[in-house]
């Protein structure tokens, strides 16, 4: 455990990770939910090294669970890349804590900050309890005052937004037996591949003209569980911004409106090397037309 100066005075602790060749999208750049993962990692590390791993947590019946997760990307990573997660505890509020990323790759280069907003529950019946005393003791200064949290904001769907399905496979299910949050992710992005290519532009297309989407940040906020065997719907709609695109997704179950997961994804476009930022291509806004927000 070490300590960050001049950005905070809580406890930092540094995870660190090599990029797998497993882990990589089709262009070289490490998979979105990947990030997701390794963030989980580092946290799980930064509590096991201050003394509360998992024999803590099971005698204390009780196990943190994410309710938001926001992260932007500002280097992809790639193959073999050492990453070194710098993580800490930014608040405790009765029942829920913020905590904070920094990763970087080689020489020092920021790749991704984030924040994910965790919630202790008890572990068998699943309801919020409140946090004790020594975490909040082990983990913060007592000096820094609770962050708001920010609300839920997404433009309104339009009439017929994009839809997709899918059935939870048991390897999505984690250990607390619900979908893990990093799948959400992994769902959302399959759903703006989908869309795109709905449109008339599949992803050979998109790598012919010069530029293919990266995702460059994501807020995603969990409401809900789907468990095995689920049949969940991932509704997909756009917003134009200046040099990309942005979509907004709800994961629901079908047939009903109150997602399970609200999420809003950001994307650019660059060269498949993913040296240069290339652009939106010529006619695909015109072709999301009916995909864009009211």
């Amino acid at each position: 455990m070490c300590y960050q100066a001049g950005l905070v005075t809580t406890p930092v602790y540094t995870a660190h990770v090599t990029v797998r060749h497993d882990e990589l999208d089709p262009f070289g750049r490490v998979q979105p939910a990947v990030y997701l993962r390794y963030l989980a990692h580092a946290a799980v590390e930064a509590s096991a090294a201050a003394g509360f791993d998992g024999n803590w947590y099971a005698a204390a019946g009780s196990v943190w669970l994410i309710r938001r997760s926001t992260f932007a990307v500002t280097a992809h990573a790639r193959a073999a890349e050492r990453l070194a997660i710098r993580t800490w505890v930014e608040d405790f509020r009765r029942v829920r804590s913020q905590r904070r990323y920094e990763m970087r790759g080689a020489g020092e280069r920021l790749c991704l900050e984030a924040r994910t907003d965790w919630v202790y529950v008890d572990s068998e019946t699943g309801r919020p309890r409140r946090v004790p005393h020594e975490l909040e003791a082990a983990f913060a200064d007592g000096g820094h005052a609770a962050h708001e949290r920010e609300p839920w904001h997404a433009p309104p769907p339009p009439a017929a937004p994009a839809r997709t399905s899918h059935r939870v496979r048991v390897y999505e299910i984690d250990s607390f037996g619900h979908v893990n949050n990093a799948v959400y992710l992994d769902l959302v992005v399959q759903a703006v591949f989908d869309a795109i290519a709905a449109a008339g532009w599949p992803l050979e297309r998109l790598a012919g003209t010069g530029g293919v989407p990266a995702l460059c940040g994501a807020d995603l906020e969990y409401l809900a569980g789907a468990r095995y065997g689920d049949h969940v719907e991932i509704v997909t709609w756009f917003s134009a911004v200046a040099g990309g695109l942005d979509a907004h997704h709800d994961v629901v179950r079908p047939g009903t409106r109150r997602p399970l997961v609200r999420a809003s994804t950001h994307w650019r476009w660059h060269d498949p090397a993913g040296a240069t930022e290339s652009g939106l291509p010529g006619g695909l806004l015109a072709a999301l037309h009916s995909l864009l927000a009211a």
